[in-house]
């Protein structure tokens, strides 16, 4: 009797162990594979395509009305059209000067998230809000 009680005791414990492996297996990988943060992939008929993570990201609750905004602030660098949002992602084409220009876009987390890639010529944007989140709007900055 004795042993017929240990070996429950130990295919217990076995079957806990190995089946709660695998989830906590699961949500370790879910938790770190999705890292926050919005991406930009953009393309050119003359220059491919280039990805890009937002380097930095600021509230639009200190930008006030600039958070909507269809375009940079300073000098004409870039002139962008066909804008138009779809869910997490915010499209748009663009046309720069021998400057360049950067993109931004705004969530509905309230974050503006800037892209770091300089672009110069003309491109098609979609940038792409984090997981959770849709687009607002987006534009650029030099």
């Amino acid at each position: 009797m004795k042993i017929k009680t240990m070996l429950g005791v130990v295919a217990t414990a076995l079957i806990m162990a190995f089946g709660l492996l695998p989830m906590a297996a699961a949500s370790a990988s879910t938790s770190t594979a999705t890292a926050p943060g919005a991406t930009v992939t953009s393309t050119s008929a003359t220059q491919g395509t280039k990805t890009d993570v937002a380097i930095r990201t600021t509230t639009t609750k200190t930008l006030g009305n600039a958070a909507v905004s269809r375009a940079g602030a300073g000098t004409a660098a870039a002139t962008c059209y066909n804008g138009f949002v779809s869910g997490a992602s915010f499209y748009m084409t663009c046309t720069s000067d021998a400057n360049g220009y950067r993109v931004f876009l705004d969530c509905s987390n309230g974050l503006r998230y800037y892209f770091g890639t300089l672009y110069i010529g003309s491109w098609n944007h979609i940038l792409t809000c984090p997981a959770g989140t849709a687009a607002v709007w987006g534009g650029w900055w030099l």
